[in-house]
């Protein structure tokens, strides 16, 4: 008897050491976060819904979206809360915690009284590009008139790296800001991953060697297959299901074969999801070569995925195709944080997802719903609004631009012949109002004299910005869509236009599902806050309570 109690106490003294030691080794290698993260990592996805997490949920892996919205903080209703809803603006917000009206970039481009022409928000002709001929990519961020979080980040700490990085140039510029060590975008003509002498005098090394890899090439000539199988897409129709078995994918492009002579489409990169996974290989390349996140100093790595954008722009928003491109940035997200959780580990990463826009569903989906709907022809408008004007003051030119739902007027002509902007302002607005689809017509001078505390008015007026907006705004109805030759999408201020998904997560992020409004002018003041370092210089928005507490 008294052996076996010696048995059981050595026993128990036995186990209780080992619970010790392995107690304390797992104590030891659960690793609490620091005083701030080693990296940030913004993701911005082109033109993703907030519902679409709802109505693809069933088919997102564990480890892609879901780990954001299970051990991150999700905002389910943020929204931008101007109306021109475009990439540039959104980009400019996200980064600088302003409204259009106080960043300088109401659109992706606008009519330049001074030149006489448009001018693109990052175009930058004086600027010199780094091995590359292609006179379209000259871009930098001159003309973004308000600092980001990246710039106070680097103004803090000077040792902080901050790289953008994506296909095209404005989504690569402006999330990285005015003082960033470099941005990195696609040259379609080369093939090649590209930058501006803004940044650095030649490119670094390892993005040579990554051009190098011939990446480009494996992807543009890969076939466009759905990730799953047909059966289980949710927006494939009957007959597109039943060409193939249910349990083999669908093909939504064929595989372009290699040219024999002339210069590859490298344009088509951007017709597929593939373009993605170009540009996460890219970023993983850069955080790994630049050493992002190996040192006690905040490094931060702006990446933008636009294939849901050009996607969704050419099918859809409830296409297969959109679907597929959806499931494929869930992939890509999911092996960006495997790698991050690798690199810097979750107590030192700080990522942030979200989206510049949202967008309007198909025309004829809507028909179909018997919801109110229409599009709105700013080319037939422009010839009546001309002959208008004509009858009432005289033949002149007296319309220099009529775009992004925006008239620009002749100044010039209209102070020659002796006439009142504003008079000609009201005149033009009163009949724009009576086309069909048009719900609000403001002039510049309304917008600059008045304060509006909310509606459609308050959009137009956050996304008005005097030097580049126009003389008079349109606000269409809702489900109204804008058509006109080489006519970017100007967005609107409604829910399907301005509400997207926002998430944080990894580094002192406490898991939670945040209902209350949220705008999105609160991201840069948000991250601002948990760092401890100064807000952007024109900041409007507020940090989200329920993050920073």
């Amino acid at each position: 008897m008294d052996s076996e109690k010696v048995v059981t106490k050595r026993s128990i003294k036995l186990l209780l050491l080992f619970l010790c030691l392995h107690g304390g080794f797992l104590f030891a290698q659960k690793r609490l976060p620091g005083s701030k993260p080693k990296l940030i990592v913004q993701v911005v996805v082109g033109q993703m819904r907030s519902d679409y997490l709802l109505r693809f949920e069933r088919n997102l892996s564990s480890e892609g979206f879901r780990i954001l919205l299970d051990e991150g903080a999700f905002c389910q209703n943020a929204r931008y809360s101007y109306m021109l809803t475009q990439t540039v603006p959104g980009l400019a917000t996200i980064a600088t915690g302003a409204q259009p009206a106080q960043h300088g970039l109401p659109s992706g481009c606008w009519y330049d009284r001074a030149q006489g022409d448009m001018q693109e928000a990052c175009g930058d002709p004086q600027q010199a590009l780094l091995e590359s001929s292609n006179e379209q990519l000259k871009k930098s961020p001159r003309h973004l008139i308000a600092s980001t979080f990246s710039d106070e980040l680097k103004l803090i700490s000077q040792r902080s790296k901050v790289l953008g990085v994506a296909l095209e140039p404005e989504e690569a510029i402006l999330p990285a800001g005015h003082g960033s060590d470099a941005a990195y975008w696609f040259d379609d003509m080369s093939g090649r991953f590209v930058s501006s002498a803004y940044y650095m005098e030649q490119l670094p090394e390892w993005l040579r060697e990554f051009n190098a890899k011939q990446f480009t090439e494996t992807y543009l000539h890969r076939s466009w297959e759905t990730l799953l199988p047909a059966a289980k897409y949710t927006c494939c129709d009957t007959a597109r299901q039943s060409s193939v078995a249910a349990d083999m994918p669908l093909t939504l492009m064929p595989a372009e074969l290699p040219k024999k002579s002339g210069r590859p489409n490298y344009g088509r990169l951007r017709e597929t999801p593939y373009g993605d996974n170009l540009v996460k290989d890219l970023a993983i390349s850069a955080i790994v070569s630049e050493g992002l996140g190996e040192d006690e100093e905040t490094d931060m790595v702006a990446i933008y995925f636009g294939a849901m954008r050009n996607v969704g722009n050419a099918h859809g928003a409830l296409s297969v195709e959109l679907e597929d491109a959806f499931y494929r940035t869930d992939e890509n997200i999911r092996h960006l944080i495997e790698f991050l959780n690798r690199h810097v580990g979750k107590e030192n990463l700080l990522l942030v997802l979200t989206s510049d826009h949202g967008v309007n569903l198909p025309q004829q989906q809507l028909d179909k719903a018997k919801v109110p709907h229409g599009t709105f022809d700013y080319n037939k408008a422009l010839v009546l609004l001309r002959s208008y004007l004509d009858i009432v003051y005289g033949k002149g030119s007296w319309v220099k631009s009529f775009t992004q739902k925006q008239i620009f007027l002749n100044h010039t002509l209209i102070e020659d012949a002796s006439l009142r902007l504003r008079d000609v302002q009201d005149c033009a607005a009163g009949l724009m109002l009576q086309f069909s689809g048009v719900a609000h017509v403001a002039t510049s001078h309304a917008l600059g004299e008045a304060t509006f505390a909310d509606g459609a008015m308050r959009a137009m007026q956050n996304s008005f910005f005097p030097k580049r907006s126009g003389d008079i705004m349109l606000n269409l109805e809702p489900g109204w869509t804008e058509e006109a030759d080489n006519l970017l999408p100007a967005g609107s201020a409604y829910t399907y236009d301005a509400r997207v998904p926002l998430a944080f997560y990894g580094w002192r992020i406490k898991r939670k599902t945040i209902a209350s409004p949220v705008d999105m002018a609160d991201v840069a003041p948000t991250l601002s806050t948990l760092l401890g370092i100064p807000m952007p210089n024109a900041a409007s928005g507020k940090a989200i309570a329920e993050i920073v507490e």
